[in-house]
Order: structure tokens, then C-alpha cells, then sequence
């Protein structure tokens, strides 16, 4: 048990392969936009079920019911985005805030989990559990980039540090009030024996996607031109 292991690699082979047949299914199979939209859904739902299988079996584990409150970045951004995949609409605010974090935030802790070892195996439920709705979290954007319900877009540049901030908010709420220790990076380092926390994402995280967004934009703009030049150009 631990980093790469035989079961860590074993997992992320399944994680490559389901991520791989999303891809697949979107591109080749959903011919309409509808059936798109379906498994955006279906998608949405499988990871609410693992998201709140996880804040279960962690609450259970702990014997600590407010364990079931979401308090780190992974675990509210699954919960907010899976129920936004199931019942909102296609380029909602929301997404322009939460797929920034829930890509960049499950990549990390598939490929580098810092809880592995916190039960007697890897397939203790909690930590699969955790590593199950990371995993699908990253799957599910994927899947709303590819059906077109999310898209970079500049204008909306303010909507990571602005829901960064009001992650920050309640997690001053979860340490103050519930006194629920180790909460969004408030009183906890990104990395053990540094300085960075909370406002480390905010800054880095909110320039990181700025950038992301000017690039896609800009490419986006230089294709639609030549686009159009070459609808223009005169038939010989």
C-alpha cells in the first residue's frame, strides 16, 4: 500500500480506461446534443453517489456526523459540481469556477493522494471512496467541455477567486463554529513545514486560469479567421 503501488496502478489503469471510453462516447456515439446532455447527468449523478458514499463512510469511520459536512476543496467542489451537472444548464456561471479546481484539484490527489495510508489498505472505502470521486470528478469535466457546457471565457475571469473566497468563507465557518479542524487550507499548509495556504490558491489558482482562458481565446479567434478567409477566398 502507498504511492504507486500495485493497487494505486491498478486504479488508475481503470481511471484511464473509463476516462477514455467518456471520450469515446461522447465523440463517436452521442450523435445529438440531448443525448450529450443525458450523460452529462449520468455522469453527474455517479459522482454524487461517490462523493456522498465518501463524506458517509469517512463520518462513520471518525464517528463524527459533522464529518459528513464537506471541508476540503476536492470534497465541495465534487459535491457543488456533480449537483450542478444533474440539474443546471449548459454554460452555468458555476462551471467557470468549479471545473478549474475540480480538474486541476483531482488530477493531483490521483496522482499524488497524501491519504492513502490512512486505513489498513488501499481499498479501505474511505480512501477508495476519496480516490473514486477525484477520479470521476475529472472525468465528468472532460465530459461537460467535450458536450460543450462549459467553454474558457475570459469575461468570466472572476468567478474562481470569487468562489475560492467563498470557500474560504466557509471554511472560517466550519473552524470557528463547528470547530472542524484542517478546513480549506485555512489553518493547514499546502505543503507540510511551508507558509502557503489558503490565499496561495487564490493568487496562483485565479492567474493559472486567466491565463488558460487568454490562450483559448486567442486561438479561438485565429481559427474563426481563417476560417472565414477561406470562405471568402475567391474560386479560381
Amino acid at each position: 500500500m502507498g504511492l504507486y503501488s500495485k493497487d494505486h496502478i491498478i486504479f488508475l489503469g481503470i481511471f484511464f480506461v473509463l476516462l477514455i471510453l467518456a471520450i469515446i462516447l461522447v465523440k463517436f456515439v452521442f450523435k445529438t446534443q440531448k443525448q450529450k446532455d443525458i450523460f452529462v447527468r449520468c455522469v453527474g449523478g455517479f459522482l454524487l453517489a461517490w462523493i456522498v458514499a465518501n463524506r458517509i463512510s469517512l463520518a462513520v469511520w471518525m464517528k463524527d456526523a459533522l464529518q459528513l459536512i464537506p471541508n476540503t476543496y476536492c470534497g465541495m467542489t465534487s459535491f457543488l459540481i456533480s449537483i450542478f451537472a444533474l440539474i443546471g444548464k449548459p454554460h452555468d456561471k458555476m462551471f467557470d469556477f468549479l471545473i478549474y479546481v475540480e480538474i486541476f484539484g483531482g488530477l493531483a490527489a490521483i496522482f499524488y493522494p497524501t491519504f492513502l495510508t490512512q486505513g489498513p489498505s488501499f481499498w479501505f472505502f474511505p480512501t477508495l471512496s476519496g480516490m473514486a470521486h477525484h477520479a470521476v470528478g475529472s472525468i465528468l469535466c472532460v465530459v461537460l467541455i467535450m458536450s460543450k457546457w462549459f467553454e474558457p471565457s475570459l469575461k468570466r475571469w472572476y468567478m474562481l477567486p470569487l468562489g475560492l473566497c467563498a470557500y474560504t468563507i466557509f471554511g472560517l465557518f466550519l473552524l470557528d463554529v463547528l470547530h472542524i479542524k484542517e478546513t480549506m487550507y485555512i489553518d493547514l499548509p499546502i505543503l507540510p513545514g511551508t507558509f502557503l495556504k489558503w490565499w496561495f490558491f487564490i493568487i496562483v489558482g485565479s492567474l493559472v486560469a486567466s491565463i488558460i482562458e487568454f490562450i483559448y481565446e486567442k486561438c479561438k479567434t485565429a481559427i474563426m479567421k481563417k476560417k472565414e478567409q477561406q470562405i471568402n477566398q475567391p474560386k479560381v
